[in-house]
């Protein structure tokens, strides 16, 4: 009868596998490295993507707000020097 080792088993093994790795060495022999490197690469990639959109959609965002401000300003001066009130939205 198998003596119960959990948590401390030296030895343990994966049954669903037909030859598993007795020891952390066979666990790691074939092991390759570009897999992390590549999940690493394609993990960084998007978490740029998703900076860069951020950032572009911000600088848009500011830019359109300056252009709508800079009207607003030169319909304000306008409106001044015809001593009438300021119209900002014409209504149809």
């Amino acid at each position: 009868m198998p003596q119960p080792c959990f948590p401390l088993c030296a030895e343990k093994r994966d049954f669903m596998e037909h030859n598993p790795a007795r020891n952390s060495t066979d666990f790691y022999r074939e092991y390759d490295p570009m897999i992390g490197i590549g999940t690493a690469a394609v993990l960084a990639l998007f978490f740029f993507t998703i900076t860069i959109n951020g950032c572009l959609r911000c600088a848009i965002r500011k830019y359109k707000m300056h252009k709508f401000y800079k009207e607003i300003r030169k319909a304000e001066e306008e409106n001044a020097r015809k001593n009438t009130p300021p119209v900002l939205c014409e209504t149809v």
